[in-house]
């Protein structure tokens, strides 16, 4: 592969990481765009949104290698058109595994350091994707073992669950489940599941934890006016683990380069 260097473009301290691994790799690397040429591989700090897509256009030209996370619509479109090769490496499983790990890790400090007593608790997570099933295995850990339910819209997840000492709770028909007895929920879906009429069936004590993109799964609006815990945490991996999320992101690059 023919690379002249290898400029990793973004004021995020995880880029830093991402840098100084490329580096000891015996890559030249750089900071600045300036540095950018027609051989260059480019690495984009995550996200690659519409601010970061203006900033690198007029720096891409055919033949280069770009690596970026959360690529705008825009971006991957003038890559296809000018013959980019493209890897958003936030979808690489490997990385997706390893960033939930490091989100899970995260909430679940945020709820202890707001005096959240998990240990033996009712707790519900919403979701079981990547960062649901993350923290989840996190609760079950022997230092916290908490009784744990999961809510998900699929059925076929309820035998699974219970093998594993885990509860099921079925999106699709909450009527018949008792909200009451969770301290704490955590949720993953980025959709508004935790309505005002959902919210009433739990305890006023409830705190919720969220980590779902946009505007995240609960009504803010209530639980502020009722005096209820509920806030949103965004961008764990990157604002609480940078060095551990870049290396993440590096060995995505770097295993990425050796399959070329």
């Amino acid at each position: 592969m023919d690379i002249s260097n290898i400029c990793v473009i973004g004021e995020d301290k995880r880029m830093d990481y991402v840098a100084e691994k490329l580096y000891t790799l015996g890559f030249d690397v750089y900071r600045e765009t300036k540095n950018i040429n027609n051989k260059s591989m480019i690495v984009l700090a995550p996200p690659a949104n519409e601010k970061m897509t203006r900033q690198i256009l007029p720096y891409l030209e055919y033949g280069q290698i770009l690596y970026a996370g959360a690529m705008s619509n825009r971006l991957i479109h003038q890559c296809e058109l000018m013959q980019i090769e493209y890897v958003d490496y936030l979808k690489i499983e490997e990385t997706t595994t390893k960033n939930a790990y490091l989100t899970a890790k995260g909430i679940i400090k945020h709820a202890l350091s707001n005096n959240a007593v998990l240990k033996e608790s009712c707790s519900l997570v919403a979701g079981y994707g990547y960062c649901g099933k993350a923290i989840v295995e996190y609760l079950l850990d022997k230092n916290i073992d908490a009784n744990v339910d999961v809510m998900v819209r699929r059925r076929d997840l309820k035998s699974t669950l219970y093998e594993k000492g885990i509860g099921y709770v079925d999106l699709n028909s909450t009527d018949e489940y008792d909200f009451f007895k969770y301290s704490y929920v955590f949720n993953t879906i980025p959709a508004p599941i935790f309505d005002e009429a959902l919210i009433k069936r739990f305890s006023n004590n409830v705190m919720f934890f969220d980590i779902a993109s946009g505007d995240g799964g609960i009504d803010y609006s209530y639980c502020q006016e009722n005096d209820i815990y509920a806030r949103q945490f965004l961008g764990i991996p990157g604002k609480e683990y940078p060095m551990e999320a870049g290396t993440v992101i590096a060995e995505a690059i770097i295993n990425d380069i050796n399959l070329r």
